[in-house]
């Protein structure tokens, strides 16, 4: 009988990457859960500044720096808008 050998290659788990937008830039973060404060670091948005969530639907949903967020694909986020009374 002739035997033959299998080679077998040993391969790394590819690390999943979750990506979602600030203000039209593209982040990327190595967890599916984020903080609002850990968003607001990592796109350069002082706390004071705070920050929404643009829904699928369009609408938008404000979020605190200590609200966890799921990243989930097309997760998009923009500085919160100031209004000046005039």
């Amino acid at each position: 009988m002739a035997s033959t050998e299998t080679e077998m290659t040993q391969t790394k788990p590819q690390q999943k990457v979750f990506v979602f937008e600030v203000d039209d830039i593209e982040y990327t973060y190595d967890k599916p859960k984020i903080t609002g404060a850990q968003i607001m670091a990592i796109a350069s948005i002082s706390l004071s500044d705070g920050m929404v969530q643009i829904l699928p639907d369009g609408s938008r949903e404000a979020i605190a720096p200590d609200q966890t967020v799921h990243l989930v694909p097309g997760a998009q986020f923009k500085r919160r808008p100031r209004f000046k009374r005039g």
